[in-house]
């Protein structure tokens, strides 16, 4: 009896000619691998704690706002009212002192308090950025793990699509999160707005806003985290394209007349778009200007006139060079894995 010879079987790796899965969910555990590697270290967890600090501030504030109605209504020339009447002058740059119902302005002074918390929360967005995103993409180029990656049911835009959703939630932990839930606490406290559509409608902006600074700020991070396997030049990048264009949008408001900067000179900087299109969402201007109060009283509390169209149009620049980018440099990758 004859036994047939045994074929011999190539050793190491080999490429499986078989059907890929789908992989629609694979995103999510980018995403969850993400999170949990950024959240050990303690300078992020920090960071996401004192941005949920703003939420017992701002229902402080908004406390504030109700005991002014009350006392106005009551003892109006009281030394108590006037303290409050110039805090809020002081930190709002809206003079209410000489309103007669204050309870008729709590929609537009509620709108300008969380524009000047987005205002502040730029800040956190910075920081934790670079502290999150500069190495999601370009720490996997260093440790040469996109063959890995693009070896498994994975697309480019399922790659970039996780990652800048790693970005997204800790941007919104510092802004849309702590926003939204000072709005639910202030109402439970105050009673919120007059009615629940303009609660719901300041809702809504406050979630619009949130979200078009995730959109922003990880599709920019990303384009510079693909382009270096060092994430330290991914920081300084991030640095430089957020601080150096604010600083020149100061020095351009501050040289030109208030003209001049009222079109294109006045979208140089990421944080004015962003602040200027706020505004637009938040109605600010025809808010303020229908309450009754002179000009010079919340004329302060308003950003220069820049047309929104001048913003969205730079900002949707920036957006789609970005992800053009980083989408190019990531099939570069995803090709060079396929060669393997």
């Amino acid at each position: 009896m004859t036994t047939a010879p045994a074929t011999s079987t190539p050793q190491g790796y080999q490429r499986w000619d078989g059907e890929l899965g789908k992989g629609r969910w694979t995103w999510l555990v980018i995403v969850t691998t993400g999170i949990r590697q950024a959240l050990k270290n303690n300078r992020t967890r920090t960071l996401v704690l004192t941005s949920l600090g703003l939420i017992p501030g701002m229902c402080g504030l908004f406390y504030v706002f109700s005991l002014m109605e009350t006392l106005l209504l009551t003892t109006p020339d009281d030394q108590s009212m006037k303290s409050l009447s110039e805090f809020v002058r002081v930190f709002l740059g809206v003079d209410v002192s000489g309103a007669a119902q204050l309870g008729d302005y709590r929609e537009p002074l509620w709108r300008c308090a969380f524009f000047l918390v987005i205002k502040v929360q730029m800040f956190w967005v910075l920081i934790i950025v670079a502290q999150v995103a500069s190495g999601l993409i370009s720490r996997d180029i260093k440790a040469r793990a996109l063959p890995v990656y693009f070896a498994k049911p994975i697309t480019p835009f399922t790659y970039m699509l996780g990652k800048w959703a790693v970005v997204a939630c800790f941007i919104a932990l510092v802004t849309l999160v702590p926003n939204l839930l000072s709005l639910t606490f202030g109402t439970m406290m105050t009673g919120g707005l007059d009615t629940w559509g303009q609660t719901l409608d300041l809702g809504c902006d406050l979630l619009l806003s949130g979200l078009l600074i995730c959109v922003v700020g990880g599709a920019i991070v990303l384009a510079l985290s693909s382009m270096s396997s060092d994430h330290r030049y991914v920081t300084v990048g991030w640095l430089a394209v957020t601080l150096l264009l604010t600083f020149g949008q100061k020095l351009l408001n501050e040289a030109l007349p208030g003209e001049a900067t009222t079109g294109w000179l006045g979208c140089i900087s990421l944080r004015s778009d962003i602040l200027i299109l706020t505004d637009w969402l938040f109605d600010m201007r025809r808010t303020w200007e229908a309450s009754g109060l002179p000009p010079e009283a919340f004329s302060k509390a308003l950003l220069r006139p820049v047309g929104p169209f001048n913003a969205t149009a730079v900002l949707a620049g920036w957006t789609a060079g970005s992800i053009l980018l980083c989408y190019r440099r990531v099939v570069r990758f995803s090709r060079s894995a396929a060669n393997v």
